[in-house]
């Protein structure tokens, strides 16, 4: 695979995070060290942290501790996690096209960036992944399972702009008459263990099996660079 940048929408690179608390504050116990940043911290790297994180979550929900302010959290730590599991294998789609000598524009990296920067449309993002798989011809069975594309069309229903679970109410309407809306004007109830269940499989799938198929891929392409460079 090609390397491959991070996916911003808006500002600067952070400072260090450690500037967050004074010196003083900083105990010194090797244990809280964590690291981040670096070649190895990308959208897939963040996406199963939102994933862990939601089902951190879920489990203390099992536990007993059920606070129903917890639940619109954990939808939206598996939704995230599912829009940055997308971008990456859109990305490591392009580049696998792009190793075949496809030279069309929707496929160079600098434009792949620059089209999911602007989205966070779950709708847009797997219509762009299974074309680009499709135009792999990677053959039966390699294409996001119908189950998968059903929760993730589901999913897009629910939050069309990647606001419906970030908020309480958000903006409608075109300029000049917009007006501010509750998102769930109405209480809902619905079984909070099987929704975790839908969008953690469907998140599992869009995270390891699309990678897992092009990582092979990936690899086939270069078995036969080498095959003919000889």
């Amino acid at each position: 695979m090609e390397a491959c940048g991070i996916i911003g929408h808006a500002g600067a690179v952070t400072p260090g995070i450690d500037s967050l608390v004074s010196p003083s504050a900083n105990g010194g116990d090797l244990r809280n060290t964590a690291f981040i940043g670096g070649p190895l911290e990308n959208d897939s790297s963040l996406a199963l942290g939102f994933f862990d994180i939601a089902d951190t979550a879920v489990e203390r929900w099992n536990a007993g501790h059920r606070n129903d302010a917890i639940l619109i959290p954990i939808i939206y730590n598996y939704w995230h996690g599912i829009e940055l599991a997308l971008k990456e294998g859109i990305r490591e789609a392009a580049a696998c096209l792009r190793g075949d000598g496809v030279a069309d524009l929707y496929v160079q990296a600098d434009e792949v960036d620059r089209w999911m920067s602007a989205t966070h449309s779950i709708e847009q993002l797997v219509n762009r992944l299974t074309r680009l798989l499709g135009q792999l011809q990677l053959g039966p069975g390699q294409q996001l399972p119908a189950e998968t594309e059903d929760v993730l069309g589901k999913l897009h229903v629910l939050d069309h702009h990647g606001q419906a679970f970030r908020y309480s109410s958000v903006w409608t309407g075109s300029r000049g008459g917009r007006v501010l809306e509750r998102v769930r004007p109405g209480e809902q109830r619905f079984d909070s263990m099987a929704v975790a269940e839908a969008l953690r499989d469907a998140g599992t799938m869009v995270l390891y099996s699309v990678p897992g198929v092009l990582d092979d891929y990936s690899a086939y392409q270069a078995e036969m660079r080498y095959a003919a460079s000889q």
